[in-house]
């Protein structure tokens, strides 16, 4: 079968690989759609230690099991369903998981073997573009039922950055009923995309005091601004992985009663709540390419192309079930 192999620092390929089999518990699922995540543009640029080659990426995808052709979203975090976090709920805590795409195999393939219990029958009708979308969204319902747990209803929200996840974040407070979500990003494209999401204001930086904001950036500038931005008491969201320096006073954040809370992938009740909600929102800014043409999509991505909020790869051809895809 054909993948797109992550082959050595900056090179990717793609390559004739071997069919995968399925280990106790798994099963083979026809990759329909594929995301192209920030996560991994930043550590193919970065050359990360986190991602190995020779690597097969991709962990936000969807497609038919091989077995019965079901339509499926993947949950690409593998947990081991025993430890002492897993059995709280903390499945994405798990000391042992591993990701689909980053430890094993991933999406960016014609084919990928995953755990049964990692697949999420799609709702009838969702096409697999947006069924790729599913993973992401759990990372913005996550993100934002954590902050319900200090701050049950917000009624002003800022988010930082305008790419796929600070889109479905706006999207998401939107559809919990924050009626004043404002979004920021420097790309004048993404920020026409964040007007599609409902948000009152969109800028290039966030303006006044908020009671929620969200960093999908990571950077240590994104990260001041989420703290500096927020009024006393209030709850800063740190979900962009871009680096690991905070640049938060820590005497303010104290005197202030901020929180600062650290958010990574989601729960299973986060993935099927996302599964659930996938239909209910209208993508924009989607741009699919066959898995041929998959290098040069990723390669434009890193020299920084936001000319769209998501990318897909196509590994098996056009999407099933008459998927709306703009090119």
């Amino acid at each position: 079968m054909k993948a797109m192999v992550y082959t050595a620092p900056l090179e990717m390929k793609i390559l004739e690989v071997g069919e995968p089999v399925p280990g106790p518990g798994e099963i083979v699922i026809e990759v329909a759609a594929a995301g192209i995540c920030g996560s991994e543009l930043e550590g193919f640029a970065s050359q990360s230690p986190f991602r190995v080659p020779p690597l097969i990426m991709g962990h936000e995808f969807a497609g038919r099991r091989l077995d019965t052709g079901e339509a499926v979203a993947v949950n690409p975090v593998v947990s081991c369903h025993r430890c002492d976090l897993c059995l709280r709920g903390f499945t994405n805590l798990c000391r042992t998981r591993s990701i689909v795409g980053i430890q094993r195999p991933g999406g960016f393939a014609q084919r990928v073997a995953v755990p049964e219990i990692n697949c999420y029958r799609l709702p009838e009708g969702v096409a697999f573009a947006t069924a790729a979308l599913v993973e992401p969204l759990a990372n913005a319902l996550h993100a934002f039922r954590l902050v319900q747990l200090h701050e049950p209803c917000p009624l002003r929200v800022g988010v930082i950055g305008a790419g796929t996840l600070g889109f479905l974040t706006a999207l998401v407070a939107r559809a919990r009923g924050v009626p004043d979500v404002e979004v920021a990003d420097l790309a004048p494209a993404r920020r026409q995309f964040a007007h599609s999401a409902g948000a009152s204001r969109v800028a290039e930086c966030l303006e006044g005091e908020f009671d929620v904001i969200f960093d999908t950036v990571g950077l240590a500038s994104t990260r001041t601004s989420s703290v500096e931005l927020l009024r006393p008491g209030g709850t800063a969201v740190w979900i962009g992985l871009h680096g690991s320096d905070t640049g938060v006073d820590g005497l303010a954040l104290i005197r202030t009663e901020k929180r600062v809370l650290g958010t990574f992938c989601y729960q299973d009740l986060d993935f099927r709540a996302a599964v659930s909600m996938i239909g209910t929102f209208v993508p924009a800014g989607l741009v699919s390419h066959m898995l041929e043409e998959g290098v040069e999509a990723f390669g434009r991505l890193v020299e920084g192309d936001v000319s769209n909020v998501k990318t897909l790869l196509l590994p098996n051809g056009k999407p099933d079930d008459g998927a709306e895809v703009h090119r």
